[in-house]
């Protein structure tokens, strides 16, 4: 009551635009305490999505590293396949020209073979030949 008394010399309408600035600043507080909140909500929920954004890209950028270390495998096993198959190329072809040189020794020593068999055949008709006078005289 003591506080109505103070209002008394200025009239009811003075006390109604007091209550009315008391009314709207006690909203004004409340929605300012609700607009913090809500800027609140909306700063943690951006912290969460740049956090997501970073993890995505961290992601992508380890993806990308094993990628590429598995493409370097890749290039470096490729690169010791042709290596060996330019070896195995290689020894064929030795291969084929050890038998080459195998296969004209053969035929070589074929001819030798017969050459020296006929000779043998000449050699055993001889002697034949020579025993047979002997053993006839």
């Amino acid at each position: 009551m003591e506080i109505l008394k103070l209002f008394v010399p200025y009239g009811p309408a003075w006390l109604g635009g007091v209550l009315l600035a008391l009314i709207a600043f006690y909203f004004g507080k409340q929605f300012l305490e609700e607009y913090k909140l809500q800027n609140e909500r909306k700063s943690a929920l951006d912290i969460k999505r740049e956090e997501r954004k970073q993890d995505e890209v961290k992601e992508r950028a380890q993806r990308d590293r094993e990628r590429s270390e598995m493409e370097g495998r890749i290039a470096a096993q490729m690169e010791r396949s042709n290596s060996l198959m330019e070896a195995m190329k290689t020894l064929m072809e030795s291969v084929v020209a050890s038998n080459d040189v195998l296969h004209s020794d053969l035929v070589h020593s074929k001819a030798r073979s017969q050459g020296m068999a006929q000779k043998v055949d000449h050699i055993c008709d001889r002697v034949d030949l020579l025993y047979d006078r002997e053993s006839t005289r």
